[in-house]
């Protein structure tokens, strides 16, 4: 009897691997061609014949908010970058600031869109969240902003797109995402925002002088000579 119960679990253990064997197998490239080439059979299914893989997919619609908030970044930037270069404001080194931030941010979304496919993924330009950068119920978001303001709004920018980083990063447990996330982005922002905020607390302290007129125009040469170097 102990035996009969012996090989009755066995082959239940047996038949339960099979079946998972089975659906698992139906999850295969290989398994929908060879339906599709099958003789007789009108079934031409290969949607598992694509890049898809790890858990990459699990966070493209948080990829695509992601590339969406660097492009809209990237204009913000370029409006401050034009104000700063007009006769009026007459900063060339917040405009050359602004500019390359600008283009950093639309480089980035640019190969964020090309890792999003390499991956299987699709960019939705549509996905966008509420930008929480904005205050309170103002629409409106002021680009005719003073240096130091601009600074510090900078400042705020790439802490937030640093926090979208570490989220997606948290978020999306895939080792080959996460570790282009590492060198693409989390790298980069410590930097950035690193030498934003010295800028920031350097011409904080520099508009407390006597002649804060003149230190401001001085610390637009030294970031226009830095920045061009």
């Amino acid at each position: 009897m102990k035996g009969l119960l012996g090989f009755v679990a066995v082959a239940l253990v047996v038949a339960l691997a099979s079946a998972e064997t089975i659906a698992e197998s139906e999850n295969y490239c290989y398994h929908d061609i060879s339906i599709s080439c099958s003789a007789g059979s009108e079934e031409s299914s290969s949607t598992n014949c694509n890049a898809v893989y790890g858990n990459a997919g699990s966070v493209m619609e948080e990829m695509s908010n992601y590339v969406n908030t660097h492009i809209t970044r990237s204009f913000q930037y370029l409006l401050m970058s034009t104000h700063f270069g007009s006769y009026e404001a007459n900063r060339p080194g917040f405009e050359k600031l602004f500019r390359i931030l600008s283009d950093q941010a639309w480089n980035h979304a640019q190969d964020l869109i090309k890792h999003m496919t390499k991956r299987g993924g699709r960019m939705d330009f549509d996905h966008r969240e509420d930008d929480k950068l904005t205050e309170g119920n103002v629409k409106k978001v002021v680009y005719e902003l003073r240096e130091l303001e601009g600074l510090a709004r900078a400042l705020d920018i790439q802490k937030s797109l640093a926090k979208q980083a570490f989220n997606l990063h948290k978020k999306s447990k895939d080792p080959e995402l996460n570790h282009y996330l590492e060198e693409a982005f989390i790298e980069g922002h410590a930097d950035t925002i690193r030498n934003l905020a010295g800028h920031t607390a350097d011409l904080k302290s520099l508009s407390k002088g006597p002649d804060a007129s003149l230190s401001v125009y001085l610390f637009d040469e030294y970031l226009f000579n830095k920045l061009s170097g």
